[in-house]
């Protein structure tokens, strides 16, 4: 599958964040850049996963991708880690992500820094930048996972998501993270409050535009796109767009 330009992807996070993000390249275990608290937030199949942005890029951490469909393997000896598609994993297991409140926005969280952990896709077909700065943690560009094959991404800005699509992985439905500090209940309601004028596309039928019908059967057959446990696509007019434009592009042939 083809992503989103790295250069325009930058450029419209830059407009969000107000960070310059053509600085001079880092060498390892150099000073990386600040990051700062922000509302936009990273989701793999509408699964919402912890994320920070580094002048203008979004990082996920390496660690967190075993629950989001992935294998890491971690070798002591080279200080190496390995990133597979373990297609025998078709449903997430989020790790639980909060907004930060109002007052956070724009505020420092954390500096980041060159690991001199190396990070590879597959078997060291791809290596990858890593990140340090945050304890027990290695961060990488969200966009180099399209280099494990399988994947895609692109930038939703009426939403402030970044979205990652996993061929094969069930897609759950897509709701906002609460904000931090929120008790559950409270969590739940404003969960509803923000997602009540999302309309899905469960199934592929009258409901569904007719535009769209083709090339969602299609990628439902190839198995690119899995129902719930209910069958249910949970499908956004976003993600049919998405589905589309590449399908007349020829991504999926």
């Amino acid at each position: 599958m083809k992503k989103m330009s790295v250069k325009v992807f930058a450029v419209v996070m830059t407009a969000i964040l107000g960070i310059s993000v053509f600085g001079a390249p880092v060498s390892a275990a150099e000073f990386a850049g600040t990051v700062y608290y922000t509302d936009v937030v990273t989701y793999i199949n509408h699964n919402p996963i912890p994320s920070w942005i580094l002048n203008g890029y979004p990082l996920i951490a390496v660690e967190d991708l075993n629950n989001y469909g992935f294998d890491v393997l971690w070798n002591p000896d080279n200080k190496t880690l390995r990133i597979f598609r373990n297609t025998a994993k078709t449903t997430a297991t989020p790790v639980p992500v909060y907004l930060p409140r109002q007052t956070k926005l724009g505020t420092k969280e954390v500096d980041l820094y060159r690991s001199d952990v190396k990070v590879y896709a597959n078997e060291y077909e791809y290596e990858m930048i890593g990140y340090s700065g945050i304890d027990g943690y290695t961060l990488i560009y969200v966009g180099d996972l399209v280099s494990l094959g399988g994947v895609s991404m692109y930038y939703v800005p009426e939403n402030k998501a970044v979205n990652v699509w996993v061929d094969g992985m069930e897609i759950a439905e897509y709701k906002r993270p609460p904000y931090e500090g929120t008790t559950t209940t409270a969590a739940a309601s404003s969960a509803s409050a923000q997602n009540s004028d999302v309309v899905y596309y469960d199934y592929i039928d009258e409901n569904m535009p007719e535009w769209a019908r083709d090339t969602i059967s299609k990628l439902v057959n190839l198995g690119y796109i899995q129902g719930d446990a209910y069958g249910r696509l949970r499908l956004t007019m976003e993600d049919l767009r998405y589905f589309v434009v590449n399908d007349r592009a020829g991504v999926y042939n």
